[in-house]
């Protein structure tokens, strides 16, 4: 087990047991922080990132349970290693209320000491192995999907490049027959210039779906209610929050909302009703998203979320529902699926959002 990257801070007033004890953690390949009172440690940790703290109790300025206090109403998970040659019952009692993880007697066993640095540490350990898998798996699915967007852009292109090439044609043959009047040019010119703002719309999505993203997490029920109407009902049972992109994520919602709200318009329903719900499981954390607005048919419900999949119908979705399932699976490796349903007579399109639970907490 390496240490590389791991901040580890060791507190200790003695100067000849804290110089050997960093010398010793230093060669071990933890980056340490070493501090000779609870105070100047304090102010240290809470504004630095550090990954488990190795502290004496009886120090100068602050000791260490007051230290360990101030900690915690920092950072409750940092795992804390108590070293003391202090034997008071008080102090013992005080440490296992803090929650410290370890209490070492002094002079410290330097074997033992890695051997409970390593124990308290393997969960970070796991988490990054965890982490790099996941990034290796999203890695992975984020190539394929790339691949089928450069398909997407190209299917996309094609028809907007035709009209520019009929249009130049259509100007050449005037040209040629001397009857190219600046009225016709001028018009034919908006008209490439209308393709080509598609054009670059199109390449702007893609790149910003693709493009690497920030990612610090966001409450779910903070989102939902950014779109809450009349015709929105959400029940949610716990908030949660969500290790994606707030954006991204955003316009998936949305994307599925625009879907129902033109089905509405389609169909003419005036009692208007889209149901959120959320659930989980063990694997997955489920979002649906549920409407009466009339469903739709079953020839074309098993290929909207398809590549090349356009149908008017569906009032051009094929683009935006593709982007969504897109960029739901490079945000958190998750799933989208739509079925129809019917509920005290009247029909409807659910959607089914699946994200594992690791994307969540």
């Amino acid at each position: 087990m390496s240490g590389n990257n791991i901040n580890l801070m060791y507190v200790e007033d003695d100067v000849i047991v804290n110089d050997t004890i960093t010398s010793l953690l230093q060669k071990l390949g933890y980056t340490v922080y070493n501090f000779f009172n609870g105070e100047d440690a304090y102010n240290y940790f809470k504004e630095n990132r550090i990954d488990i703290v190795i502290s004496d109790i009886d120090m100068p300025k602050m000791n260490g349970i007051e230290l360990v206090e101030k900690i915690k109403t920092v950072n409750t998970k940092t795992p804390i290693i108590f070293t003391t040659a202090i034997s008071d019952e008080k102090y013992f009692l005080d440490s296992i209320n803090l929650g410290i993880d370890l209490f070492m007697k002094k002079p410290i066993d330097c074997a033992e000491l890695k051997q409970n640095i390593e124990k308290l540490l393997k969960p970070y350990f796991l988490e990054l192995e965890n982490e790099a898998k996941e990034e290796k798996i999203k890695q992975q699915a984020k190539e394929i999907l790339i691949a089928k967007t450069v398909s997407m852009i190209s299917h996309q292109w094609r028809q907007p490049l035709s009209k520019i090439g009929s249009i130049t044609s259509k100007i050449r043959v005037y040209s040629q027959m001397n009857k190219l009047t600046d009225e016709i040019l001028i018009a034919n010119l908006e008209k490439i210039e209308k393709e080509n703002i598609y054009l670059s719309s199109t390449i702007n999505k893609f790149n910003n779906l693709l493009e690497k993203k920030d990612i610090r997490g966001f409450s779910l029920k903070e989102l939902l209610q950014t779109i809450e109407k009349d015709e929105i009902f959400i029940d949610m049972q716990n908030n949660v929050f969500i290790k994606s992109d707030y954006e991204e994520f955003k316009n998936i919602v949305e994307s599925i909302l625009k879907n129902s709200y033109e089905q509405f318009d389609k169909t003419g329903i005036e009692n208007k009703k889209i149901d959120i719900t959320t659930f989980q499981d063990d694997e997955f954390f489920y979002i649906k998203i549920c409407d009466n607005a009339g469903g739709i048919d079953e020839d074309i419900l098993s290929n909207v979320f398809d590549l090349y999949h356009s149908d008017k119908s569906l009032n051009g979705r094929g683009l935006g529902l593709y982007l969504s399932k897109v960029s739901l699976t490079l945000l958190t490796n998750g799933e989208i699926s739509l079925e129809n349903i019917e509920n005290q007579g009247e029909k409807g399109v659910c959607v089914k959002i699946k994200i594992p639970t690791m994307y969540v907490s």
